[in-house]
This record gives C-alpha cells, sequence and structure tokens, in this order.
C-alpha cells in the first residue's frame, strides 16, 4: 500500500510557480485552496512554508519578499495572496515583474473575485503558471445547482423543491450547502419531499421579511402577524426590523417611480440596487401599489420612524405592530 501512495504521488504533476484563482464561487474556491495549502505540508512536511496575506493590508513588495525568502527544509513555500482585487496597478506590475524570474522554490497563488479581461495578473501568471476560474451559478441556475449539490450527499431532490430550497434560505451558496447537509442528516439516503425542506431548511432573515411584505402588500393580515411573531422567535427585535421594512419600502417606492416613468419590468429591476433575485421580487411586489399607495405608505412609514425615536408615547413592539397594521389597511 505504501509503494502504491508513493507511486501515485509520483505521478501527480509539479505545482507550477503561480496560480491565479478567481471567482466568486466560494466553496469551489475555498476547496482549491485546501487542496493547494494540503499539497504544500505533504511535501514539505510543514505548515511553516505557508505565508498568507491579504492585498488590502500588504502591498506586492513583501509578497514578493515572502516569495524569495528560503523555504524551510527545502521544501516549496505557498506564498497565498486574498484579495488581490484590492492591489492598485503599480503592486499588480511588481507581481508581474517577479513572474518573469520566479523563485524556484515558490508557488504564489492569487486569489481574486473579479479581474478584467485586461488585468495585468491575468496577462502574467499563464506565461509560469495557470489561471483557475470558479464562477458561480447565476441565480436562475442556483435550483440545478443545488440538485447537483444534493446528489453528491446522496440525496434525491427535485426542481421544484431545489427552487422552495432556494427561495427560503436566499442564494448564498455555503448556507444553501449547510441547510442540505442538515436536509440530508434528516432524510438519509433518499428522496426529499416539500415537507422535508419545510421542516429542515432555515428561512434567511431576507426570507423572512420578503415574506412578511408579500403578506402586507397582498393584504394577508393573518400571515403577516404570524411571520412577525416566527420573526420575533427567532430573536429578532422591531427596531431592527422596521428598518428592514422601510428599506425594502424604499426599494419598492423606485420600483414604483420607475414603473410611472415607463420602464420595463427588466429595465426597473437592473436599477434596484439589490441582487437579482430579490430586485426581481421587488418589482413583483411593486406591481400591486399605485403611486398614492406607496406615496401613503412612506408617510407612514416615516410617522413610525419618528415615534419610535422619541415622539411617540407607546413601546417600540407596538408601534411597530401599528405601522404594519396601517400599511395593511392602504390596500
Amino acid at each position: 500500500m505504501a509503494d502504491q501512495a508513493s507511486r501515485g504521488q509520483a505521478k501527480r504533476a509539479p505545482l507550477k510557480p503561480a496560480y491565479l484563482v478567481v471567482g466568486d464561487d466560494r466553496p469551489k474556491v475555498e476547496l482549491a485552496l485546501r487542496r493547494l495549502r494540503e499539497r504544500i505540508v505533504q511535501e514539505s512536511g510543514t505548515e511553516l512554508n505557508i505565508d498568507e496575506f491579504r492585498a488590502g493590508q500588504h502591498s506586492a513588495e513583501e509578497v514578493v519578499s515572502a516569495a524569495n525568502t528560503m523555504a524551510f527544509l527545502g521544501g516549496l513555500r505557498l506564498v497565498l495572496v486574498h484579495g488581490v482585487d484590492a492591489w492598485r496597478k503599480a503592486d499588480k506590475d511588481r507581481i508581474a515583474a517577479y513572474l518573469l524570474s520566479p523563485a524556484p522554490d515558490a508557488c504564489l497563488a492569487l486569489v481574486g473575485e473579479k479581474l478584467p479581461a485586461g488585468d495585468v495578473l491575468r496577462k502574467a501568471v499563464p506565461a509560469v503558471g495557470d489561471v483557475l476560474e470558479y464562477n458561480a451559478p447565476k441565480p436562475a441556475q442556483l435550483p440545478d445547482w443545488v440538485v447537483g449539490q444534493a446528489k453528491r450527499l446522496g440525496l434525491q431532490l427535485g426542481a421544484a423543491d431545489a427552487r422552495l430550497l432556494v427561495q427560503r434560505v436566499g442564494d448564498e451558496q455555503h448556507l444553501l450547502l449547510r441547510e442540505l447537509e442538515k436536509l440530508a442528516a434528516y432524510v438519509g439516503r433518499g428522496r426529499a419531499t416539500r415537507e422535508d425542506v419545510l421542516e429542515v431548511a432555515a428561512r434567511s432573515l431576507e426570507a423572512s421579511v420578503f415574506d412578511l411584505v408579500d403578506a402586507v402588500a397582498a393584504g394577508r393580515a393573518a400571515q403577516a402577524f404570524n411571520t412577525l411573531e416566527e420573526l420575533y422567535e427567532e430573536g429578532e427585535k422591531p427596531t431592527a426590523l422596521f428598518y428592514r421594512i422601510l428599506r425594502h419600502f424604499q426599494h419598492l417606492s423606485r420600483a414604483v417611480a420607475l414603473r410611472e416613468e415607463g420602464l420595463s419590468p427588466e429595465q426597473t429591476q437592473a436599477e434596484i440596487p439589490l441582487k437579482p433575485f430579490p430586485a426581481r421580487k421587488v418589482v413583483q411586489q411593486a406591481g400591486v401599489y399605485s403611486v398614492d399607495a406607496i406615496r401613503e405608505a412612506m408617510g407612514v412609514l416615516a410617522q413610525t420612524d419618528a415615534r419610535m425615536k422619541g415622539m411617540g408615547n407607546l413601546p417600540t413592539e407596538l408601534e411597530f405592530e401599528l405601522c404594519l397594521g396601517k400599511l395593511l389597511a392602504l390596500r
């Protein structure tokens, strides 16, 4: 077995002098970096040959100095730099100059989320190493991604149930993976149902606030106050919830104004400063409000804001609930 392991290790291609790891698919990026760290430890026998930097806090000169430092015990040194998007051109040029003649016992790994095609690092790294691109799935692709991740865990999940999971949890991949792991532990190796998703998957605060606003916009008072009670039970405070609702209605007001200017739903969505899925939901919710109704709603929220800041004499929780009641009555 030991001979087989050593032969397997011997077949592995040597690490290159540099890697550029780009993308917003955090689970894949983290997996790539974990494998890189493990390989360095396996080959050098120590973690002392791993140096980590953050571009926003460290200059390229510091990074190059670490790369040119002799590796401990003659091993291979990993110099890992996070957030290279933050470097100015002068720093990137210094790295490019280093890559013209990189240290023979160093592997430089540069990590960034978004780098344009003409970026200095994108041009410099391929001459001596590899560019690894890991882009997160787009919002419309997330349910398919969830189905694939569920399959990896031995869990069967239908497309409709995957969409439900995304709606409840949001588009943060780490949170989705955590909820899938919980679901797999709950169901075992089998098929998860809609009821399983509703039972196990925790709703994100953002999703709960959307549910609350959905209920208010639709005039569903019982659902609105049931959702509010759930949020209270999860430890949310009325003041924090009020300001989330206020910010949400500000987005709704913007969407109504853009609609009145003649913009299409797609154009309006692009103007809302949110991620695609919540921006689309805002545009949908804005459809039930007239200009007069949204103006009145903003007036109610402004009055409640003033009352919660000292002009009112009621407890904060009651002021917030009266505000919800007034918003429900606007329809």
